[in-house]
């Protein structure tokens, strides 16, 4: 089971704090009125929710819901963080073959986008597991500094303590979403294709590195992999070749540079790539249709003419 949440509204958050539990105590029988994330860091908790047992143990997040009851089943010594929260926009979805490749084509999507736009791309909704074991892996780890970080906030209570607060627990809340979908398309049941974690993994190297010097050697050496295997695979799965992706990257970034900054067309050529100029004024303009100089006065006149408007409505 997954819960989909609105990620363009921050969750309202009432407590969040750690509970240690010591025998005899038996976590209480209640229906909550809000949701209650639990993310264990030490010892076992046992509990039951709609029906269903779960033993919770360190790495484990569960997030208990406003339409069941829930109680302990035994005494047990244990720590978790609890989150209480509200989200006015927040809806169960069962987990199936067809929701989960959906999740995988917008994750392919977007690691392919344009990161300097305002656009907003297919990431209005946050798909949070209803229970997911993230072990001791490095998500893990960052979810349990997230929520310290939200909880020192939520305590502080100075100016915006709460948004501050929320914040952190809507990354937390992210990682969480990207770390559970990660390890279902490893499960060998659902038939997800190695060569799928080899373009995302690919395509995150590039998201990465595209401002250094990268070969068709030199991705065989990092992927231990045939590069002419690996360039038909991701041009299977995402339509164009890895050198055709890496150029749209790195004039995505300029376009960045040339838009944001005075840098001089071969300083920005090089700052994404390219190492030589003339290369570098050819591939932008093939994407873009214009030289490099032209898209820089272009959007030269664009924020003078935001400027003036903003000038002539101060007045």
């Amino acid at each position: 089971m997954y819960y989909e949440i609105n990620a363009n509204i921050l969750p309202q958050i009432r407590l969040v704090d750690t509970a240690v539990l010591e025998p005899p105590y038996v976590h209480r029988r209640r229906q909550p009125d809000e949701y209650i994330l639990y993310i264990m860091k030490q010892g076992v908790l046992y509990l039951k929710e709609d029906q269903k047992e779960y033993e919770l143990r360190q790495g484990d997040i569960l997030l208990l819901d406003t339409d069941f009851v829930h109680e302990g089943l035994k005494a047990s010594e244990c720590e978790y963080f609890y989150i209480h929260f509200r989200h006015p926009q927040i809806c169960r979805r069962d987990e199936d073959q067809e929701f989960m490749e959906n999740l995988l084509e917008i994750r392919g999507s977007c690691l392919q986008q344009d990161s300097g736009s305002y656009k907003r791309y297919r990431d209005d909704c946050l798909w949070l597991p209803k229970f997911v074991s993230l072990g001791k892996k490095s998500g893990y780890l960052r979810v349990l500094q997230l929520i310290q970080e939200a909880m020192e906030q939520h305590r502080n209570q100075m100016e915006n303590y709460k948004t501050a607060c929320e914040c952190r627990f809507m990354e937390a809340l992210v990682t969480i979403s990207r770390e559970a979908l990660s390890s279902w398309t490893v499960r060998p049941t659902h038939g997800i294709p190695s060569s799928y974690h080899r373009v995302h993994e690919l395509l995150n190297y590039l998201n990465e590195n595209y401002h250094r010097e990268i070969s068709g050697a030199g991705i065989e050496e990092e992927f231990s992999c045939n590069f002419d295997y690996l360039n038909r695979v991701f041009k299977k799965n995402i339509g164009k070749t890895i050198f055709v992706c890496l150029n749209e990257i790195r004039i995505h970034r300029a376009m960045e540079l040339l838009a944001t900054t005075s840098m001089k067309i071969s300083a920005v050529g090089y700052r994404v790539g390219f190492r030589d100029d003339g290369y570098f004024c050819k591939v932008f303009k093939k994407y873009t249709g214009i030289s490099p100089g032209q898209y820089g006065t272009m959007a030269g006149v664009r924020q003078c003419v935001g400027k003036k408007k903003e000038t002539a409505g101060d007045r």
